[in-house]
């Protein structure tokens, strides 16, 4: 169950942080995200009925996302880091917003 809640949780946090899909994507309330290690995004809206349930997981089980997270798929690697202060003394974020 921890492995499930960390994919949705990054899944989540890849979407809102991979601007070279579409400049400024911004996800709708209850819009759900899934990132396979593979790369492959699959977005959602749970129906009705669907939706309590994976609010209730999700609030249970998931981790608000605090500070932008970079992703990158790499030799078939899906990469994920935290934003950073890099050596240059700008954040990681910022070198990534200024490659659109």
């Amino acid at each position: 169950m921890l492995k499930l809640t960390t994919s949705l949780a990054i899944a989540l946090a890849a979407f809102a942080a991979v601007p070279a899909l579409a400049d400024d994507m911004m996800m709708k309330d209850g819009t759900m995200v899934m990132m396979q290690p593979d790369g492959h995004v699959t977005t959602m809206t749970p129906s009705a009925d669907q939706m309590k349930m994976a609010q209730d997981a999700m609030m249970k089980h998931g981790t608000e996302m605090k500070a932008p997270v970079m992703m990158m798929m790499h030799d078939g690697h899906m990469m994920m880091m935290n934003d950073m202060k890099m050596d240059d003394g700008k954040m990681a974020s910022d070198h990534m917003m200024m490659m659109k």
